[in-house]
């Protein structure tokens, strides 16, 4: 239960535009932030697609921390993680097209 929750918040945050924004940014000057958004929004074609074990390791590339609370879950990204991730998003998304 918890784990659906986790992955259905890191859905919403990464089709965010303050994220592609940031991470873009963080990418540098190879990539602008409309790259980025599209290959955020391409996250779920890429969920589908892995096995377990990549999906655990692509959750604790971004998560830092989950707490649950009787009033929800919180959940702490980690910054770094959403650069990792995106390089790997767009490099998919460079190879299909």
């Amino acid at each position: 239960m918890v784990e659906g929750a986790v992955v259905r918040e890191l859905r919403r945050v990464l089709r965010s535009p303050e994220i592609a924004a940031r991470t873009a940014t963080e990418l540098g000057k190879r990539t602008d932030t409309s790259e980025v958004a599209a290959a955020l929004q391409d996250f779920d074609s890429l969920w589908a697609q892995l096995f377990h074990t990549e999906r655990a390791r692509i959750v604790q590339l971004l998560v830092h921390r989950v707490t649950v609370t009787g009033k929800g879950l919180a959940i702490d990204l980690r910054a770094d993680g959403l650069k990792g991730l995106a390089s790997e998003l767009m490099t998919q998304q460079e190879a299909s097209a």
